[in-house]
This record gives C-alpha cells, structure tokens and sequence, in this order.
C-alpha cells in the first residue's frame, strides 16, 4: 500500500493555503505531477492537471479540451481529478490551453498541478530565454532534477545542452558536479528564473542510481543553509511505498 502524503510531506507543500503548484526542470515532471495527484485523490481532493506547455498524454485519464470546460466541474465530481489541455496533433502530447482560461478553473478544484516546462526526458536543463512558462497565478514551483546526470557530460544529460555550457561556463564534456546542481537551482538565469515571489521547492529524482547518497544530502543542506526547502529520493523506488 502507497504511504498517504509522501511527497506532499517531503515537500512541505502547504496545501491548503497554496493550491497552484507548477512543476519545472528535468525529467520526472511528470510523474511527480501524478504522483501528486494519487496522494490527493487519497486525501479526498479535486486536482486539475495541465501544462503550459506540453506533457505526455495519458488516455486512461479522465480528460477535458479547451472547448468543453463546462463540463470541468461534471469530472471532478465524478472522478476527483481531470486533466485540462488541448491536443497537438503532430506529437500527441497534452498542450497548453489560453492562461486566462486556465486561470479561470482554480476555484474549480481544490489543487491545480501545472507541468510548466519540457526537458525531452533529459534529467537536466537550463531555461532558454523563453522558458518556463510559469502561470502568474501559481502559488508553488517545484524544480526537478534527476541525479544521474552527476558525473556525466553536460552534452549527454542536459536537455539544449548548450544553454547548460554556457551558464555553467564549462565545455560540453565537463562532467556535472553537486555545485553545478546547486548553481541550477538557485540562480534566477538558471530553474528560479521566474519564480518570484512565489514559494519555492527543490525536488532531487533518482537517486536510486547513486552508490553513494552523500553528494544529494550535501546539495540538500547546502540549499538548506541558503533558506530552499529541497529533497532527494526516486519516484521509481516511491513507487514501492
């Protein structure tokens, strides 16, 4: 049986005073996103998924186009969440509906999980300079890195690579170091970019991978010291709980 809460709990999301979370970074967006929402639906919560970008569809999921959003209110009654998006012919992914529309749909639910950015399954990214698509109205961004992307070319774990090098300041062959997650995750050029004044999380994927799990506690109680709650583990392993 799945522990009620874990992530919610290892994030401290507040949720009943911040309703609005948007997922940005590396790969694990959206598992986070679902995870999230099965400790939700246990708590008895009505969650609306979407993207203001795009995101892996799921047609088991109950599901709400741009032009049908009156019967939003129908599915969350019925089925305690619904994924809100339109489709994009070409990839069949999940896309981005109007923000004003999106907007319109918090008082609907009692949380709104938004996966605010895309990273090609890469566990690592630094934002281009029209990246992430962080709605005004979200109250919560979580960051998410995975951390097999430690000891690795940047060219091999970061999603437009490029962009990574050169905010790094390193070649595209330089391995991925704890100080350049940290760099990442805290520098508003890097996954802070946009946040504002909005509440911040840090969440650390796979660590499963790691021999070793001090290089993720170091990041955490550096980010720690710096005043951003963050947390490691592995939503495969989760999985288990």
């Amino acid at each position: 049986m799945r522990k009620s809460g874990y992530f919610l709990d290892l994030l401290k999301l507040d949720i009943d005073q911040y309703k609005v979370i948007a997922v940005v970074g590396g790969g694990g967006k959206t598992s986070l996103i679902y995870r999230l929402n099965e400790e939700l639906q246990a708590l008895g919560k009505k969650v609306i998924i979407s993207t203001t970008t795009h995101m892996a569809y799921d047609p088991m999921l109950p599901f709400v186009k741009s032009a049908d959003l009156e019967v939003v209110p129908e599915m969350l009654k019925e089925y305690g969440f619904a994924a809100v998006a339109d489709i994009e012919e070409t990839s069949g992914k999940m896309c981005a509906i109007e923000e004003t529309a999106l907007k319109k749909l918090v008082p609907l639910c009692d949380v709104m999980l938004i996966e605010a950015d895309g990273a090609k399954r890469k566990p690592l990214k630094v934002p281009a300079d029209w990246e992430p698509v962080i709605p005004d109205f979200a109250d919560v961004v979580v960051s998410v890195i995975g951390l097999d992307c430690l000891g690795k070319p940047i060219c091999e774990t970061a999603h437009r690579a490029e962009y990574t090098s050169s905010f790094l300041e390193k070649n595209l062959d330089a391995p991925v170091t704890p100080e350049d997650i940290e760099k990442i995750v805290t520098s508003v050029h890097g996954l802070y970019k946009n946040v504002d004044h909005k509440i911040y999380r840090v969440y650390l994927n796979k660590a499963d991978v790691l021999q070793d799990s001090s290089p993720a506690e170091h990041i955490v109680e550096d980010l720690a010291k710096q005043g951003t709650v963050a947390a490691y583990g592995s939503l495969k392993e989760a999985e288990k709980l």
